[in-house]
This record gives C-alpha cells, sequence and structure tokens, in this order.
C-alpha cells in the first residue's frame, strides 16, 4: 500500500455520538480553506453576517443564503462561486446540527470541480458522518482532512476526532504528525 495504510478497526462498544464545537459557523476557517470567488466578491460580506447572524434561526439563514445562490447566473452556480455559498449554508446547518442537511450541502459541495481533496470539506464530512455513526466513511473523510491539512485543520475542533484518525493511520515514515503539514491541496481551495 502506501504512505497511509489504513488498520483493521475494531468492533469496540460504541461510543457517545456528540462533539465538542462551538455552536456557531466558523467563516473564518472557511475562508483559511475555501478561496473567495472574484465573481461574488461584493456578496461576500453579506454571506458571512447572513451565515453568523445567530439571531436568525437557520431556516431563514438559509433561505437568504438560498436566495443569494440562487440569483447567481447558472455559470456562477456551476463554479467556485455556487460551492462558496452552498459552503456557507452546509456551515450554517452543520453548527445548528441539522445533519441531514449539513450532510446533503457539503456532500453537493463535494460535486465542484476540484473539490475532492479539499481538508475543511473532508473534515465537515467526517465529522457528520461520526454523528450518524458511519464509521467507514467517517474514517475515511477524516483521514483525508488529516493527510491533506495536516494537524492543523482539527485545531478548534473537538480532540477525540484527530486521537481516533491517528489510531487507523500510520503516521508518517519521514516525520511525526505533530511535524506533518499536509499535503498540496491548493487546487480543491
Amino acid at each position: 500500500m502506501g504512505l497511509f495504510d489504513f488498520l483493521i478497526k475494531s468492533d469496540k462498544k460504541q461510543e457517545n455520538v456528540q462533539l465538542q464545537s462551538k455552536k456557531e459557523p466558523d467563516v473564518a476557517k472557511i475562508k483559511q480553506y475555501i478561496d473567495i470567488p472574484v465573481s461574488i466578491k461584493d456578496k461576500v460580506a453579506k454571506i458571512d453576517q447572513i451565515t453568523t447572524n445567530n439571531d436568525l434561526d437557520v431556516e431563514p439563514r438559509v433561505n437568504k443564503l438560498m436566495k443569494i445562490y440562487e440569483s447567481l447566473t447558472d455559470e456562477q452556480k456551476r463554479t467556485r462561486a455556487g460551492r462558496y455559498v452552498i459552503i456557507h449554508i452546509a456551515e450554517v446547518c452543520f453548527s445548528e446540527r441539522w445533519i441531514e442537511d449539513a450532510i446533503d450541502n457539503f456532500n453537493f459541495a463535494m460535486k465542484f470541480k476540484d473539490s475532492v481533496g479539499n481538508p475543511f470539506l473532508h473534515l465537515r464530512l467526517g465529522q457528520l458522518n461520526y454523528l450518524i455513526q458511519n464509521k467507514e466513511k467517517m474514517y475515511d473523510d477524516l483521514s483525508r482532512a488529516l493527510i491533506m491539512g495536516g494537524e492543523g485543520i482539527f485545531k478548534d475542533e473537538d480532540p477525540k476526532l484527530i486521537k481516533m484518525v491517528k489510531g487507523v493511520l500510520k503516521e508518517p515514515a519521514d516525520c511525526s504528525w505533530g511535524e506533518y503539514e499536509g499535503q498540496d491541496w491548493e487546487i480543491t481551495k
């Protein structure tokens, strides 16, 4: 196999499926791992404001973000501009634990060109799969997040996630996980 070999996972008793995390969308993390498309630069402040407006319930925030998505041209909807808005919708759903909607939107974001391999998207899908107890998909996505983004992608996230994924991956041969900075995922940004 390659540098990272999956080890056999045990069938130990299922642990409690809760995550320690902020209950607010992490717009800063989105911007760290997802580029702002030039074509919607004028809408970014509004997208961020809606995403982080905890005075609104989830549904009105999602609806306002969907109106922005629907205002995009058909071409923009199929490019990173559309993906950018969808990721914000997914992040609102994730932060409010609308699990099914978050999964649907993050999976939709993964269908955009050059999205597979983005550490942020894999992190969120791994977390969501942890919550629905889909261990195989959880390990796959969290492993991709660690391999592509290094330990930094797990900053401010529940520490049990990185511990679990390190438990099924072999540490890089030439350094420790702490020194591992990830791989080149710039095309997915």
